[in-house]
């Protein structure tokens, strides 16, 4: 089951597939409840954000912040850190009161609508 879920975490690595989509699908296909199939893929992603993070606050580190824009940065990283938080506690609660379902119609409508739009000649 973990070797599942750990090909559809990669599996996001494709443009347009979703993460943690792609692992709580695996996770209940592997047997495991809505909240737990969440839950899990939203730890599974803790590492990779984290380095991501990371990644780009040494970045940053070594480019410099300009002193005008500090507390700017630094407001704005506690405002993404509290909405994430919020987004994914409103999502854990959702998913343990309702399916997935509405996920699957929105990506499908998104996605043949994306088709309809390539095949009527739209590229830009």
């Amino acid at each position: 089951d973990a070797l599942i879920i750990g090909i559809a975490q990669a599996t996001a690595l494709f443009p347009g597939v979703s993460r943690s989509g792609s692992t709580i699908i695996a996770g209940l296909f592997s047997g495991l409840s809505r909240p737990v199939a969440a839950r899990l893929s939203f730890i599974l992603g803790v590492p990779i954000i984290f380095a991501a993070g990371l990644r780009e606050m040494v970045r940053l580190a070594r480019a410099g912040i300009p002193a005008d824009e500090r507390m700017v940065f630094v407001v704005g990283v506690l405002s993404a850190g509290a909405v994430g938080y919020l987004a994914i506690s409103g999502l854990l609660r959702f998913l343990q009161r309702s399916s997935t379902d509405v996920f699957v119609l929105y990506r499908t409508l998104i996605g043949v609508s994306l088709l309809l739009l390539l095949l009527a000649g739209f590229r830009d």
